[in-house]
């Protein structure tokens, strides 16, 4: 049975529009207070710049949380834009506002979609949520590679993540595009991978009303994999990607780097 999702072709394009605040700088003799702005602005550019995957989960007493260990496991992921965060890798998609200030960052309620998912998923997104409220203290650790993040909330239990470069702090604006993937992968050709198989896709694009217009070619293999897709054989889908361009691909890879943004839609 197909299961499909009717979403409009603007909401589709917003959800991947944020861009990160310029940095701002401070001019020589600046007074306290600008500096310290320029100081918390840098901070949030790092948690932007970053896609940062939980790695430990501990009470006050150094105790792990073990609500939140499916987290530590799957792993959960936490991501930034200039106002709103998202978490991901438990049952559900949670997303709300925050503000960052002197260490300080403050989160909105978090909102969720309302999947239903097996117990220890649930329990790890109610535990999520109810560490990442109200006032949390941040601190961000680590060089440019190797970046890690704290947060503590009031009753001491810290979140400990590993930051990642997402894919627009390494190649740039990415392109969106609408992909849609055939049930079954084809042989291709691969100079270091023996019996390689590829995706077939074609591109696909909505109208303002967002109905679905004709494919607007034929079926081709994507030679490299499009990240954070987890293909089905036998199962058809639509996924909303961004494209990047890699100035300075390794000599066997593409320079096109495909990552997924929303499936769509999917189905057998």
């Amino acid at each position: 049975m197909k299961s499909t999702f009717a979403i409009s072709a603007l909401a589709l394009l917003l959800g991947a529009c944020a861009q990160a605040p310029a940095p701002e700088t401070a001019a020589a003799g600046a007074p306290a207070a600008v500096a310290g702005d320029r100081a918390r602005s840098q901070d949030q550019d790092v948690l932007i710049a970053h896609e940062w995957r939980l790695i430990a989960a501990t009470d006050r007493a150094g105790r792990p949380i073990e609500a939140l260990r499916p987290g530590v496991d799957r792993p959960l992921t936490l991501s930034f834009s200039a106002s709103g965060l998202n978490v991901a890798g438990g049952c559900n998609m949670q997303f709300g506002g925050y503000t960052l200030a002197s260490g300080v960052l403050n989160v909105s309620g978090l909102a969720s979609t309302m999947k239903a998912c097996s117990s220890d998923l649930m329990q790890l997104d109610a535990a999520v949520a109810a560490r990442l409220k109200g006032r949390l203290q941040v601190r961000l650790e680590g060089g440019s590679d190797a970046k890690q993040l704290r947060l503590t909330d009031a009753a001491g239990d810290t979140l400990t993540f590993a930051g990642q470069l997402t894919p627009e702090a390494r190649y740039g604006a990415g392109q969106v595009m609408f992909l849609e993937v055939a049930p079954d992968s084809v042989a291709c050709a691969h100079p270091l991978i023996p019996d390689h198989r590829c995706l077939q896709v074609r591109e696909r694009r909505y109208d303002d009303s967002g109905v679905l217009l004709p494919p607007q070619g034929d079926w081709r293999p994507l030679y490299q994999r499009i990240e954070g897709y987890a293909h089905q054989e036998g199962e058809h889908a639509i996924l909303r990607v961004k494209r990047y361009t890699d100035k300075n691909p390794p000599a066997d890879a593409s320079s096109q780097i495909y990552r997924l943004d929303l499936v769509v839609q999917r189905g057998r």
